[in-house]
């Protein structure tokens, strides 16, 4: 009777397990994003764009590849303004009402100081691909192909 009610209470809790897992699913987002270089007194600032093939995670609702956006940005930044070592960021919600709200605050955040000037740019964001955890598992990494090459080169 224990074993059974112990089988019974470790399925469950295995299945349980199972369902725990986040889930990412492809959404539409609205996006800006913000840039500043701490060397000179402007501040970067895109449009709030709408992006239809995002994926975000359901569990924490972070937007998957969120660092590559605002890597596009800094790349941007660099080529087209200028800007040598921008510190970007980006910001971003499924309801544009309060992406337009939080674009305004950060703006008027950085605008209120004198020293400061914020300037709209116009980089387009492309949505990032998202290849999941079991292809990243199954890609094969460039060292082990060296070290197979370099072991039959030896022979």
């Amino acid at each position: 009777m224990r074993r059974s009610v112990f089988y019974i209470l470790f399925f469950l809790a295995c299945l349980l397990c199972q369902n725990a897992e986040a889930k990412v699913k492809q959404k539409p987002v609205y996006m800006f994003g913000f840039a500043i270089s701490f060397t000179d007194s402007v501040g970067y600032m895109t449009d709030v764009q709408y992006l239809d093939s995002t994926y975000v995670d359901t569990k924490t609702k972070f937007l998957i590849a969120r660092n590559m956006y605002s890597v596009q940005l800094q790349q941007y930044l660099q080529k087209n303004e200028g800007c040598k070592h921008p510190v970007t960021s980006v910001f971003f919600g499924t309801k544009k009402e309060k992406v337009e709200k939080k674009r305004q605050s950060v703006r008027q955040r950085y605008e209120k100081y004198k020293d400061y000037t914020v300037k709209t740019v116009d980089c387009v964001f492309t949505p990032e691909a998202y290849y999941g955890q079991e292809a990243t598992a199954e890609a094969p990494s460039g060292k082990s192909t060296e070290k197979k090459s370099k072991k039959s080169s030896k022979q």
